[in-house]
């Protein structure tokens, strides 16, 4: 019979065995040294999976959506570091970035297979998206990737879904009370509640517009990635709602700790399917946390 000591042991050893090592030292100063820490969490299993097992276990043809925090170094460490083991195992196929629009494709294109001296200015890039994040990605998908997508819809096409709706209309209602509700906290409850329903259709038709972009880009012998916001990598609520149920996602959010150590509580608490029930992610990958900032201070 195995002590109780060495059953904790084995036990630890399986937790230490499943950690996602960062190619370099966490960034974020909080929660780094948190028992959850480099984790990833299988939340229909409700148990703990190695990256490695992970990423050799995607179905080829299929896209795994990485929902990041868009201020946090980590997450954009770990974008990286998988984009790197798929490329080394040569599986990475396209690689699609909310932080691109559509216009921007073809200067994209231009520079396939010289990321390294791709730059903000050749690349139209956003000064909205900080080109320090997402450069290295950036340049290393247009070294390696199949293909770069832009993803996004141009701030022209946003304008007019905000005036004359989505392209592909609405979910269902609950969907639809959900976003709005979201909506409306993610901006500090500042914006009026007159105005929520062209936002929501803003958020849909971006959503639609990346679901469109990888559907057209998808190389049906690798794994294609998609880098975006958590809330567009939700399977219930997000760009996976308008893919069709022929094309595989998986859904993986980098979520910053805190001081609980349950992992379900961060599914639960963070993010709660909008019906009782409903998962809204496959996979959570903890890391460690950035400073709090009060983004609705200025407001009161």
């Amino acid at each position: 019979m195995r002590s109780p000591l060495l059953i904790q042991l084995l036990g630890l050893a399986l937790l230490l065995s499943t950690a996602v090592q960062a190619d370099s030292r966490w960034l974020a100063p909080h929660q780094a040294d948190h028992p959850l820490v480099g984790k990833l969490w299988h939340s229909e299993q409700q148990s703990y999976v190695g990256l490695d097992v992970l990423l050799d276990s995607l179905p080829q043809g299929s896209w795994l959506m990485l929902g990041e925090q868009h201020d946090h170094p980590d997450h954009h460490q770990l974008q990286l570091q998988i984009l790197t083991q798929l490329a080394k195992h040569n599986r990475l196929g396209s690689v699609a970035f909310e932080m691109a629009n559509s216009d921007q494709q073809p200067l994209i294109d231009e520079w396939s297979g010289r990321g390294d001296s791709a730059t903000a200015e050749a690349l139209n890039w956003s000064a909205g998206w900080p080109w320090e994040r997402y450069a290295p990605q950036l340049q290393f998908a247009l070294n390696q990737a199949e293909q770069v997508v832009a993803a996004d819809l141009p701030r022209t096409a946003q304008m007019q879904a905000y005036q004359q709706g989505a392209a592909e209309g609405y979910l269902d209602t609950a969907h639809t009370r959900y976003m709005m509700e979201l909506i409306y906290t993610s901006h500090c409850q500042q914006l009026p509640r007159t105005n929520l329903i062209q936002m929501l259709q803003v958020q849909l038709a971006r959503d639609q517009q990346m679901a469109r972009r990888m559907q057209a880009t998808t190389q049906t012998d690798k794994i294609n990635v998609l880098i975006a916001g958590a809330q567009h990598t939700r399977k219930d609520t997000g760009v996976a709602r308008w893919l069709p149920d022929t094309l595989q996602s998986t859904s993986l959010i980098m979520v910053p700790l805190s001081e609980q150590v349950d992992p379900a509580y961060y599914l639960e608490d963070t993010y709660p399917g909008y019906t009782a029930g409903e998962i809204s992610t496959d996979l959570l990958l903890f890391t460690p946390a950035m400073p709090e900032q009060d983004h609705c201070a200025a407001f009161q």
